[in-house]
């Protein structure tokens, strides 16, 4: 399942100093984003989402560049530590409120 998002995201490289860019879509196993500056297939990067003011970034440690299309890249994530996977996935969590007043059950 993939969430339509508009988040700033950072990014290193190994070989590059950081970026930016913008989070278009996000899922628990990757995510789509807009750059500046074009990406490389198969480029290895490490990212900090960044989801809220209110919170800490999600750190992907490792995440590939997986298609490029104009500004666009498919990232998927290779390695996440387990207390960030959590915070994704209550982050991308369909909300358990209803979406209008209760039904009253009085007749």
């Amino acid at each position: 399942m993939r969430l339509k998002v508009h988040y700033q995201v950072s990014l290193s490289t190994t070989s590059a100093a950081a970026g930016e860019g913008n989070l278009v879509d996000l899922s628990v196993e990757g995510c789509r984003m807009e750059c500046a500056e074009p990406l490389q297939v198969n480029t290895y990067l490490s990212l900090r989402l960044l989801i809220s003011l209110d919170e800490p970034p999600i750190l992907v440690d490792l995440a590939a560049v997986r298609w490029v299309r104009d500004k666009e890249c498919g990232i998927h994530f290779l390695s996440i530590q387990p207390l960030q996977t959590n915070r994704l996935k209550t982050f991308l969590a369909p909300s358990d409120k209803p979406e209008g007043p209760p039904e009253s059950t009085n007749r």
